[in-house]
């Protein structure tokens, strides 16, 4: 598709790309050849950004007509280039003068004929039953636009930095369930983050990952809950019982049932602006691009937009490219998710199984990562949850400190885990 604009519109395009470099580096990112109407202007652009793309510099129009003399289609001459070029750099300088007029032309321009691909391209996935794959088609195409957020400027964003970093009460943190953890975390995790839970099967990886949702909601923050193995109701169940401390054998009981929403009433009234939304997906047919639908329906439909969200548990989602091994697409599915925790600006809790080993040792550390260490890797925050017999029989348990990007790392903190309402909390270790 070329551009709608006259002749004379796309020979000022190629005069500011060839002439001006602010201009040529803001927009060669959204300038195609075949968006030029005539193949004339096509070749000239392209020796303009091979020319820069190999020396890091704009070429004059000597070097222009030589790239171009060894692309000459049948019948074309050079000196028709040469004319070109000429009438190009005639141009009345005050048609071209306004660098920004042509800058939005290109971009308005780039942006339809972006999303007029994506449109075409998301009926080819449709007929091919791609659908989850549309809406990371549609999203890049939203994303086509001159880069307008060009970093920190160190030295004169020096205040707002400091701010960012050491004002505890400017900071915004997600506590964790352990004072101990959010101590060593400088107040707990932030936005843009992914933290992981590490453990064996049945050693209480979901349990855990409630208890932090049932954490985050007494922050009045709205969490996602995604279930990839249980069901909505039975993960509903979990939230009963931490939120009210009424025992989850209590919970089948019909005169229960009135305690249960007197005591989720006051829950809800005590801490106002939390909200929980629980989703199931069967076990292993979510992608990321699912949890980003379904986000967009939240918004969209119930003016949801979550503050955390809890995937469980990891190894039961599959990558968007299945083609990898497995230890890859472990690491590729922490990628994407905390690709996802940045895009959406919110914290991202989920869980990981160990291998074999981890159900040996005493301590699980990066050794018993199941399948792929570079999860651990991509992550910032990661624990084990670590658990004998007789720690079992006790309701006891040791939870590790595996990696933190920003604290201490290699420290245990002793935990009690009341299994009748499943909550979990710290302990001095000597009870």
């Amino acid at each position: 598709m070329a551009y709608e604009f006259n002749d004379n519109i796309q020979r000022g395009i190629l005069y500011l790309l060839k002439t001006k470099r602010d201009f040529y580096l803001q927009i060669i990112n959204l300038v195609k050849p075949e968006y030029f109407e005539f193949p004339s202007h096509s070749k000239i652009f392209e020796a303009v950004n091979e020319y820069y793309s190999k020396y890091q510099k704009l070429p004059s129009d000597s070097f222009i007509l030589e790239d171009v003399k060894n692309k000459l289609a049948p019948k074309e001459e050079l000196f028709d280039y040469e004319d070109e070029l000429n009438y190009i750099n005639s141009l009345d300088t005050s048609a071209i003068d306004n660098p920004d007029y042509y800058m939005d032309l290109v971009e308005r321009f780039a942006k339809n004929e972006s999303m007029k691909q994506a449109i075409q391209q998301g009926i080819t996935l449709l007929k091919d039953n791609r659908v989850e794959e549309i809406e990371e088609v549609v999203r890049n195409a939203l994303t086509v636009r001159r880069t307008v957020d060009v970093g920190q400027n160190y030295f004169e964003d020096l205040s707002e930095r400091w701010d960012r970093v050491f004002n505890i009460e400017f900071k915004e943190r997600y506590k964790t369930i352990f004072p101990t953890l959010d101590k060593s975390l400088d107040g707990g995790l932030s936005r843009k983050e992914l933290a992981m839970v590490v453990a064996p099967p049945g050693v209480g990886k979901s349990i855990y990952l409630v208890n932090q949702g049932v954490k985050s909601l007494t922050e009045g923050r709205q969490v996602l809950y995604i279930s990839l193995e249980m069901s909505e109701d039975k993960i509903a169940q979990r939230f009963d019982s931490i939120s009210t401390l009424i025992p989850q054998r209590e919970l089948k009981r019909p005169e229960t049932q009135l305690k249960v929403k007197e005591r989720l009433d006051l829950f809800a009234e005590r801490f106002s602006g939390a909200k929980l939304i629980i989703k199931e997906f069967p076990t292993g047919t979510a992608t990321i691009n699912t949890i980003r639908s379904l986000l967009v329906q939240l918004r969209n439909h119930e003016d949801f937009e979550p503050d955390l969200i809890i995937v469980d548990y990891m190894e039961l989602m599959r990558p968007i490219r299945e083609t990898l091994q497995e230890y890859q697409a472990q690491q590729k599915i922490a990628e994407e998710m905390r690709g996802l925790a940045m895009e959406y600006k919110c914290l991202i809790w989920t869980a990981t199984q160990t291998n074999r080993q981890g159900r040996s040792v005493k301590l699980i550390t990066d050794s018993e990562l199941g399948d792929s260490y570079g999860k651990i890797r991509t992550c910032d925050f990661a624990v084990s949850l670590n658990q004998t017999e007789e720690e079992l029989d006790n309701e006891r348990m040791r939870v590790y400190v595996i990696k933190s990007r920003n604290g201490p790392t290699r420290f245990v903190v002793p935990a009690h885990v009341d299994y009748s309402t499943l909550t979990i909390k710290e302990t001095d270790g000597l009870d």
